[in-house]
């Protein structure tokens, strides 16, 4: 619970585009925003904290204090990723459409209205962390750790865009429609449209990143 909570503030941080020195929202918001309990939530903050990424000052919040770029991430890890999305994303889907409640769906419009901004900008890394922040939710609401974990893992890798992408009109319309429909059949505990909307919406995802998902 503590290192998916832990992974759920870091991409949090990232959508948020904070830096070093930016204060971070209150505990209730994260616990809103991620599902965690207040608990939770700050046991994370103190273990980022010990860890140097994180800033504790009292009664004023808490702030980024590192920021650390990653590492170039080589083509086939992220051909290896948009895989084992290809194969997990449509049984978290079916999942998390059986159990969505009202604040999932939510979390899972909030991520979607971040998402569309980064697509009408063609900002491919933001693009990528986004739709893969969706699923991390997704995951969350799905409650099997089984099924989380490697998404999580994939969140934690940050594996795409491996190389420059143009994000063509085309398909950045193609692949947004694709989203918002597996959202709607999300929202409406749709699993059986859930399920071939999230394969679809994946490979758009792959076209849209230069690759393609399941090859």
């Amino acid at each position: 619970m503590a290192k998916a909570c832990t992974d759920g503030l870091v991409a949090l941080i990232e959508s948020l585009h904070l830096g070093e020195g930016d204060r971070l929202p209150g505990e209730r918001e994260l616990a809103r925003h991620l599902g965690f309990s207040r608990t939770t939530i700050r046991e994370s903050l103190i273990a980022m904290s010990a860890q140097g990424h994180l800033e504790i000052r009292g009664r004023s919040g808490c702030y980024v204090s590192t920021c650390t770029a990653p590492a170039p991430v080589p083509a086939a890890d992220a051909m290896a990723a948009l895989d084992a999305l290809a194969a997990i994303g449509p049984h978290l889907a079916a999942r998390a459409a059986q159990r969505c409640s009202a604040e999932h769906a939510r979390r899972l419009e909030t991520v979607t209205a971040r998402l569309g901004r980064f697509l009408v900008n063609r900002d491919a890394p933001q693009t990528a962390r986004e739709v893969i922040t969706f699923f991390v939710v997704l995951a969350t609401v799905a409650g099997n750790p089984y099924l989380s974990r490697p998404i999580k893992e994939i969140a934690q890798a940050r594996p795409f865009p491996a190389r420059p992408v143009a994000m063509e009109k085309a398909a950045v319309e193609s692949f947004f429609a694709l989203h918002v429909s597996l959202l709607q059949a999300v929202q409406n505990r749709d699993p059986r449209h859930a399920v071939p909307l999230a394969t679809h919406c994946l490979d758009a995802f792959a076209t849209l990143m230069g690759g393609s998902a399941g090859s």
